[in-house]
């Protein structure tokens, strides 16, 4: 039986043959809870899983061609295109010589490719006249279809290819270190504070942005404004300010911030949030929030990590072989640095492509349902890009209600539904993990150890111990409900979770791995953290007292 996937054949899942040809299909719990709409699942995901393959096949990685990715009930799946044997026999040579450039100097190959990304979105701005958020709306009908086809089908192809192929040699370099790390000391990496310690303390460009943030939040004070971010809505902040010339000097710097890195939604891996630079309200909480803040509280606990790190190297490296310590530090270095792109890709990458792609079609939507083409300026979401090109020049004569109304009650009725964390044989999800790293960044396997008799267990971990009351958060635009001091349960994070970390005080997620947002920025932090529960957010209740032991990875609820 064939499932539909919301009319994107190339997703559908059959029962037949999908889990005979794979061994198990593991839920994407970080990118799809709350389920993905169709437009982006079509658009800016279809470009991902085609890059992971791209990319798999141009390094020639032994173990893996990439994924298999379905979806079934609005949810993603995804497993490990395995090679045989003699595939990764011939492949394993050819490897060893792509990946060489990667382990000796990684950012070097980073750098140039982040800068070539971001000249991309630069270019198409330029094309386009587009300056302010509002710019979109001079364009005509067919420069607003060239822009959409541009950014569908060149940039998001680019912005996949580049962005993949960093994260394919990001995570097998990780997880080849995390082997070597488990040969030499017996110890599970995601869950060894040790190894946390190693990879702790690095400045990525998320951090940079937040710390500009902090900044202006610091002048608030001195300028007498401090009164007008007392005002609950966020909006009401920004007229009140308006109205003097202190508050109006406050907005013109905040307008260049924004105009700099607002490029970014409230969700990564979605056009159905908003960007800050559409919606300038959206990150004056973290303002509140920072504007409270003496000291920057990354840099005050990078100082203490870089130290813990220094020292952790010293110790490990004492304890190696004269024959070890050469490859294992050469991979160690790397691997660290492997940990860093993970936090600093995501401004170049998610968001800005993500906020790019939202300010087309957020004007495609308006126009549509002007046109009425469809009903709401919202359900643009649950179209496809051939529909789109259908009807963006002859939007009064186009009705496109038919394909957003059954996909429309496919996407609700799978928000109200837990998906089941697998289809089928769960034993062969190890093997999986270990022949594709890069599934880490959607899916994990928790490491459980009986003995402990843990309610959840992790599959990485940020070490620490601390008890608190449970705040069970689904969505990003929910943060608000977050009170200082609580844990934040959660299916996982991304940057746009960020705000958070100033508040809580120990986090749990479903999803997550050793190079997952939630273990980064708790580590970072020095938040306690255990990632990849699986079950977190169904077991958990709000108000529920819990322990996180971010040393052994596994939580307790101590209020059932």
């Amino acid at each position: 039986m064939l499932h539909p996937a919301y009319d994107l054949t190339f997703y559908e899942f059959d029962d037949e043959r999908d889990t005979q040809v794979w061994d198990v299909l593991l839920c994407d719990l970080v990118h799809g809870k709350p389920p993905l709409k169709p437009l982006y699942f079509g658009t800016g995901w279809y470009w991902y899983v085609y890059a992971i393959m791209n990319a798999a096949e141009t390094l020639q990685l032994p173990t893996t061609k990439g994924w298999g990715y379905r979806v079934r009930d609005g949810y993603p799946y995804l497993t490990c295109m395995k090679t045989t044997k003699e595939e990764a026999k011939a492949r394993e040579p050819v490897f060893r010589e792509k990946i060489r450039p990667f382990i000796e100097d990684f950012e070097g190959v980073w750098n140039p490719m982040k800068a070539e990304l971001m000249e991309v979105y630069k270019a198409a701005k330029k094309t386009y006249r587009i300056n302010e958020w509002d710019d979109i709306k001079k364009l005509s009908n067919i420069e607003l279809l060239r822009f959409f086809l541009d950014y569908a089908f060149v940039i998001n192809r680019k912005e996949a290819e580049t962005h993949m192929m960093m994260l394919v040699a990001a995570n097998y370099i990780n997880g080849l270190f995390q082997q070597m790390w488990f040969e030499i000391f017996g110890k599970q990496a995601p869950i060894d504070p040790t190894f946390a310690a190693l990879m702790s303390g690095y400045e990525a460009q998320d951090h940079k942005v937040n710390r500009e943030l902090w900044k202006l939040s610091r002048k608030i004070p001195g300028m007498g404004l401090k009164s007008a971010f007392e005002i609950e809505d966020n909006k009401k902040v920004l007229k009140e300010l308006e109205k003097s010339d202190q508050g109006r000097a406050w907005l013109k710097e905040y307008k260049g911030f924004l105009m700099e890195h607002g490029w970014r939604c409230e969700r990564m891996h979605a056009y159905d949030t908003p960007a800050w630079i559409e919606r300038p309200d959206l990150a004056v909480g973290r303002v509140k929030v920072y504007m409270n803040q003496e000291e920057f509280a990354f840099d005050v606990e990078r100082v203490r990590l870089v130290a813990k790190r220094e020292a952790a190297e010293k110790e490990v490296l004492a304890k190696l072989s004269p024959g070890q310590k050469e490859w294992f530090e050469t991979l160690m270095k790397s691997a660290q640095k492997s940990g860093y792109w993970s936090e600093d890709h995501t401004y170049f990458c998610d968001f800005y492509v993500g906020a790019l792609g939202r300010c087309i079609i957020a004007e495609l939507g308006r126009r549509f349902a002007e046109a009425g083409t469809i009903d709401s300026a919202e359900d643009v979401h649950f179209l496809h890009a051939h529909e789109i090109r259908k009807a963006a020049v002859p939007m009064k004569e186009v009705n496109l209600r038919p394909y957003v109304e059954r996909r429309k009650a496919a996407w609700e009725k799978a928000y109200k539904t837990d998906p089941p964390t697998f289809y089928g044989n769960i034993e062969k999800a190890g093997e999986v993990l270990r022949s594709d790293p890069t599934l880490s960044v959607s899916t994990q396997l928790p490491i459980v150890r009986e003995e402990l008799k843990a309610d959840l267990y992790g599959a990485a971990a940020a070490p620490g111990i601390v008890e608190g009351t449970a705040r069970v958060i689904m969505e990003a635009n929910r943060l608000s409900d977050l009170k200082e001091g609580e844990i934040l349960v959660a299916p996982g994070t991304s940057a746009a979770w960020t705000v958070a970390f100033s508040l809580i005080k120990g986090l749990i997620t479903d999803g997550g791995g050793a190079l997952s947002h939630p273990v980064i920025m708790a580590r970072e932090c020095g938040i306690p953290c255990v990632a990849g529960c699986l079950q977190g957010t169904q077991k958990i209740k709000t108000g529920q007292k819990v322990k996180i032991d971010g040393d052994l990875g596994v939580v307790f609820i101590l209020e059932k």
